[in-house]
């Protein structure tokens, strides 16, 4: 299992991503950095997209019939947007943020899009070490 594609890839990442958010929570960088937490979720898309795509392809858990781009992309993305919508309705009712706040909608979206990113640069990555 330690030595299958993506998981010390996926692994990194998330260390990563780990060290990121303990600097940034120990500095205030999502409320004193704009944008930061962009970044954040770029490599959280990124980490969970790696996540879906080693569990499903290449941990042995599942035996999928065929290997081909569409199926990368399809794990990846709907792995990786399912958990980034499940944090922003997380953070919502946490109530660390507001809806009645004016960047809402444009930090909602914009967390999404920099999942999104993360989650299709990954697959792209997961695909082309794959072949």
């Amino acid at each position: 299992m330690l030595k299958k594609p993506l998981f010390w890839e996926m692994f990194a990442s998330f260390l990563i991503l780990g060290v990121l958010n303990y600097i940034a929570f120990v500095y205030h960088l999502y409320w004193s950095t704009y944008e930061f937490d962009s970044l954040v979720h770029f490599f959280g898309g990124a980490s969970l997209s790696m996540f879906f795509l080693w569990l499903y392809f290449f941990s042995g858990f599942f035996n999928p019939s065929k290997i081909n781009l569409i199926q990368f992309l399809i794990v990846s993305i709907v792995g990786a947007m399912f958990v980034a919508i499940l944090w922003e309705v997380y953070e919502l009712f946490l109530g660390e943020v507001f809806i009645q706040e004016v960047e809402y909608p444009y930090d909602t979206m914009m967390d999404l899009v920099m999942d999104f990113l993360g989650a299709l640069v990954a697959c792209f990555y997961g695909y082309l070490k794959k072949i």
